[in-house]
């Protein structure tokens, strides 16, 4: 894979990172968990963020699916009253086929929150072509890749072409009237 393959894939997994908003569930009524990057490169690393919680609860993280669930780790809620929540990164594990996964909080009590992650392959295994993930149903979708380096600038050109164009046009209408 070219280093320039491999910029565009970081370019574009931090693109979503900032761009996108962050998924939030809410399960049960009570706690709320969001999960940041939406779109993620198996053994990449997601930040999930959790509100509306008790402080001191111990949320058990799992990455779930279809075929089975995945422990992430834990995270345990701090702050005062209803204002605590937590923050916490994890790795998703390198194996973990692409597809679209359910990233679950849960306590001991019982509690729950969910929210939706799509992971893809591991950036070193990703290839030219477009990328597809499963979804929990079984179907394929395919996400969208961005434009080579050639693509880009030829839209550029194309836009500096027109631009040159327009001011002609409007200078030698001027020079007419």
């Amino acid at each position: 894979m070219g280093s320039n393959t491999v910029r565009a894939l970081v370019f574009l997994l931090l693109l979503v990172e900032f761009a996108l908003p962050a998924t939030a569930a809410l399960a049960h009524g009570e706690p709320v968990i969001a999960v940041q990057p939406e779109v993620v490169a198996a053994g990449a690393e997601i930040t999930v963020t959790g509100t509306e919680m008790e402080a001191g609860e111990v949320f058990v993280i799992t990455l779930e699916s279809l075929s089975g669930s995945t422990p992430l780790g834990e995270a345990t809620a701090s702050g005062e009253g209803e204002e605590a929540g937590f923050a916490a990164t994890f790795a998703i594990p390198t194996d973990v086929p692409p597809g679209t996964y359910l990233v679950r909080a849960l306590t001991e009590e019982g509690e729950t929150a969910v929210a939706d992650l799509s992971i893809t392959l591991p950036v070193d295994q990703a290839g030219a072509g477009a990328a597809i993930v499963r979804d929990p149903s079984g179907e394929l979708h395919q996400l969208e890749r961005p434009r080579t380096t050639g693509q880009a600038i030829v839209v550029v050109l194309l836009a500096a072409i027109s631009v040159g164009l327009g001011f002609w046009l409007v200078r030698s209408r001027e020079v007419g009237s």
